[in-house]
């Protein structure tokens, strides 16, 4: 689509038409809700430097002046990831950009993130999930919530600011866990960068999801929806449901 058909961000009253590119394609971690893992066990595919530097500078000669990196996880290879950004910033120096990471690679790889904010860096979404040892244990997340408020204070030490991504609704998230979030949430000063919809986001189990190997998962499971392109799910308390159902119509 033309660029007019994206988004804007807007930055100290300034709208900037955004871009989307991806530096490379899958992802090494294996994070059982994750429908990457299904096609990409755990394997990533890099894209050519110079094509990736082409196709960001005809965005930019489109007017796009914010660049969304939409890999999976662009620190999953920091010399590659680093090198494109420096590659793109050689040529459009004036453009901003995001990118999506885990926690564990913020807390990992904080030089790279000071790199890349010197380079345009605005902010970083990642894939908090929960605050419920539980559900992340089960996801396979890699991090804690204590994890998330470290990561959370490197980035706003170095001027990037962090986008939560979230999935308040599992099979095994708790009323607790939903106000323990909430909490994080306002704790941190976290309202305005987390999108209204995160906070209604319920877990999908598309064909070939590491967690139907889980019997967590199968415990659960109510059949398949091919439409959907998912397993249904039913959570055992059914006010968890009911809840999840009356804050996505509220979103």
């Amino acid at each position: 689509p033309p660029l007019d058909r994206y988004t804007r961000l807007m930055v100290d009253g300034e709208e900037r038409l955004t871009g989307y590119v991806e530096a490379t394609r899958g992802c090494v971690h294996r994070c059982r809700h994750c429908p990457v893992p299904a096609v990409y066990d755990g394997r990533i595919r890099v894209w050519q430097r110079d094509v990736l530097v082409e196709d960001v500078s005809r965005l930019w000669d489109a007017g796009m002046r914010h660049l969304t990196f939409g890999d999976p996880d662009f620190l999953n290879a920091p010399p590659h990831a680093l090198a494109a950004v420096r590659a793109v910033h050689e040529r459009c120096p004036d453009l901003s950009f995001d990118v999506t990471t885990k926690i564990e690679h913020i807390l990992e790889h904080p030089d790279a993130i000071a790199e890349m904010r010197a380079l345009g860096l605005l902010f970083i979404v990642s894939a908090v999930e929960s605050t419920s040892p539980r559900v992340l244990e089960i996801l396979d997340k890699g991090h804690t919530a204590k994890d998330v408020v470290k990561a959370l204070r490197i980035c706003r030490s170095l001027g990037v600011e962090l986008r939560p991504s979230l999935l308040p609704f599992t099979p095994w998230s708790t009323l607790r866990d939903q106000v323990d979030l909430l909490d994080m949430i306002a704790a941190n000063d976290l309202i305005d960068s987390v999108d209204p919809v995160q906070l209604s986001i319920r877990l999908l189990v598309p064909p070939g999801s590491l967690l139907l190997s889980l019997p967590e998962m199968r415990l659960h499971l109510l059949g398949y929806d091919p439409e959907g392109f998912s397993h249904l799910w039913q959570h055992p308390d059914a006010a968890m449901d009911a809840l999840a159902a009356q804050i996505a119509t509220l979103v």
